[in-house]
């Protein structure tokens, strides 16, 4: 038996074609829940009913809110975590489908590294009609084998800050760090705040075993279809500089500020680790307007190992030297 309470923060919105089995996959986990806490964004479909219902019967305590007006996805979550009385806390996307053993997975892991913060892991992606699409979550978002060796060696920060490859929906935290993590800034998404900010203190550990059907249906907030190369293609043309760089150096420095406020939660690296990202945007962000005269400052940054360290190395290079110039700005008379 557990020692530690567990609680799923779901969180749903219009969730009526979606919600069934993923709520027929939490009841028949193999180690149940203490509590579900889903709070619904105001839907306007038959998901509270359906939420209701599922209360009525489901072998635990489900404890139901229904917001007055839609507060998006992060906040949502955000009140979702803070109404959870477990010890841990494991997110749930209404989509989805949890594999039986997820919970006694997660517990098993947290039993076994006592001094972590927080586990994820992989998922199957799966199509509408739940069929498999031949890779995974961590193939999707490139966690390679090497990545994994980090996280497993207690370097989570630094596999993070090259990239954020935790998935809300296969993450589970202890309940105590949400005074770190809360109140979460609007410029980030909920899952990549809460990883990032538990890798700066605590850590994490990756389960290396798909844990949940992470299903694809044209409505996902954030899916997971593979782009092709002509899709990135266009996408690094299309790109604004502006909103590009400075929407990532914004968020970086929100959660520099917010570790800063915790010295005892964090490791002794945290803050140098998070400065050297910042400072790699940076170099980014003041790259010429000129396309041409981008090169060898790009080079600069790969030749120091700035873009292997921070981002997808040769990738984002190119992304960057392909960026649309930033237009002039106008001024009115």
């Amino acid at each position: 038996m557990t020692t530690k309470r567990i609680s799923i923060a779901l969180c749903t919105y219009n969730g009526a074609s979606l919600l069934h089995r993923q709520l027929e996959s939490i009841a028949n986990q193999t180690l149940p829940p203490d509590e579900l806490v889903v709070c619904d964004d105001a839907s306007t479909d038959e998901t509270p009913q359906i939420l209701s219902s599922f209360q009525a019967v489901a072998p635990f305590p489900v404890r139901l809110h229904v917001n007055r007006t839609n507060c998006g996805s992060t906040a949502n979550f955000e009140q979702a975590i803070n109404l959870c009385q477990g010890d841990l806390i494991a997110l749930a996307d209404q989509d989805d489908a949890w594999l039986p053993h997820k919970l006694e997975a997660i517990e098993q892991r947290f039993a076994a590294f006592p001094e972590i913060g927080a586990v994820f892991s992989d998922a199957v992606v799966v199509d509408e009609e739940w069929h498999p699409l031949g890779y995974t979550l961590w193939q999707h978002v490139g966690f390679s084998p090497a990545r994994q060796e980090m996280v497993d060696e207690g370097q989570s920060l630094e596999a993070l800050l090259k990239h954020l490859v935790v998935t809300g929906a296969t993450l589970a935290f202890r309940s105590q760090l949400r005074e770190v993590i809360s109140p979460i800034p609007p410029l980030w998404i909920h899952d990549a705040w809460i990883a990032l900010l538990i890798a700066g203190g605590p850590g994490l550990k990756a389960i290396p075993e798909p844990l949940i059907l992470y299903r694809q249906h044209g409505g996902n907030q954030i899916g997971a279809r593979q782009p092709s190369l002509a899709e990135r293609f266009h996408e690094a043309l299309s790109l604004d500089r502006n909103t590009y760089y400075g929407g990532e150096l914004a968020r970086y420095e929100a959660a520099h500020a917010r570790l800063k406020k915790f010295p005892r939660h964090l490791r002794p690296d945290t803050l140098s680790l998070l400065d050297a990202k910042i400072a790699h945007l940076q170099h980014r962000s003041a790259l010429p307007n000129n396309r041409l005269l981008r090169l060898p400052f790009v080079l600069v940054e790969l030749i120091k190992g700035g873009y292997h360290r921070y981002s997808y190395g040769w990738e984002v290079a190119v992304k960057d030297l392909l960026l649309r110039p930033q237009e002039p700005r106008t001024t009115k008379p």
